[in-house]
């Protein structure tokens, strides 16, 4: 390994781990011997130490340093423009992010399954389900940069399921679904279930829904099963 990549490790564990004390001037400290020993500083370091800075609550010096990066970067890391994205959104500063969004793929950043997901998560905690399955439906569009398969987690599949029974809203509950089957042949009981509680506090009948339920390979619990009843009074 040579001198300077081992130097440039030392200096990344050192922001880290003074970062992880709370310790916002040695940071400081250890950036600027960072810059004055590597005055090319590379996208890596700008990632990790505005993401120190963003962990850190110190939005101020991130935006400072990220513009000093925009100024100088030879490539337009999206990862370093996501950190700046999750701060903003999770600072409700949605105008923030929505013009970095904007601006990333004029300055040849392309826009990845993540970018989406820090929209989805802000979208989600405010109930806007519209907003959100948008979201969604970029990200699993695009995929993993690996070329995997992209699917929101679990606590967000469930959070958005039980914004659609309180709003009664089929259409987005069914959505959804239809979106999951897109990425996964199993979308798991508790989604359907939920999906059936949706359609009840509607007042809507799907006479179907019990052969749908079999051909997914789907049993639900009985308090479902009582509404499945109602449901498919018609079939």
């Amino acid at each position: 390994m040579k001198n300077t990549e081992r130097d440039f490790k030392a200096y990344q564990f050192l922001i880290t781990l003074y970062g992880r004390l709370g310790k916002l001037n040695e940071v400081y400290r250890i950036w600027r011997s960072l810059r004055l020993a590597m005055p090319k500083t590379s996208n890596v370091a700008y990632l990790n130490m505005i993401q120190v800075l963003v962990n850190l609550k110190d939005l101020p010096g991130a935006e400072t340093l990220f513009k000093e990066w925009q100024a100088n970067c030879s490539t337009y890391d999206i990862r370093v423009v996501n950190v700046m994205i999750g701060a903003y959104t999770r600072e409700g500063l949605v105008e923030k992010a929505n013009e970095l969004k904007e601006k990333s793929p004029r300055r040849g950043g392309k826009l990845n399954a993540k970018t989406w997901e820090l929209f989805m998560d802000y979208y989600v905690k405010r109930g806007e389900t519209a907003q959100a399955l948008e979201c969604i439906t970029k990200a699993v569009s695009i995929g993993k940069g690996d070329g995997g398969k992209w699917l929101p987690s679990e606590d967000t599949v469930r959070a958005l399921m039980s914004q659609f029974e309180e709003k009664k809203d089929v259409n987005g509950a069914e959505s959804l679904l239809e979106i999951l089957k897109k990425g996964t042949d199993d979308v798991g009981v508790e989604t359907f279930e939920s999906l059936i509680r949706t359609y009840a506090a509607a007042g809507k009948s799907h006479p179907a829904m019990r052969q749908r339920l079999k051909m997914e390979k789907v049993k639900v619990d009985k308090a479902t099963e009582k509404l499945l009843d109602e449901l498919c009074q018609d079939e």
